[in-house]
């Protein structure tokens, strides 16, 4: 995916299902992500990655901590809102 295309839809949808494929194993992997650190939980964890000039820092809620996603090995981005709308709780 595009740099400024993912940078678009992770600022459009907020928090969002990010799939990407692994440099090192090459198999589809996941994670939910955010781009906004505007929250005290997220201010309170230590951040000790340093990003690449072509990856993106994003924190992840499924692993507790920050990451950097190279958005060139995204396959997809879900908004996670959309998704627990469709949730069927019946």
């Amino acid at each position: 995916m595009d740099k400024q295309m993912f940078i678009n839809k992770m600022a459009s949808y907020g928090d969002a299902i990010v799939t990407y494929r692994s440099a090192v194993s090459k198999k589809l992997k996941y994670n939910v992500c955010t781009p906004d650190f505007d929250n005290n939980y997220i201010q309170n964890r230590s951040n000790s990655v340093k990003t690449s000039k072509d990856c993106i820092i994003l924190f992840c809620w499924d692993t507790n901590s920050y990451r950097q996603i190279n958005p060139v090995a995204v396959t997809t981005v879900q908004p996670l809102g959309a998704l627990l709308k469709n949730r069927n709780t019946g």
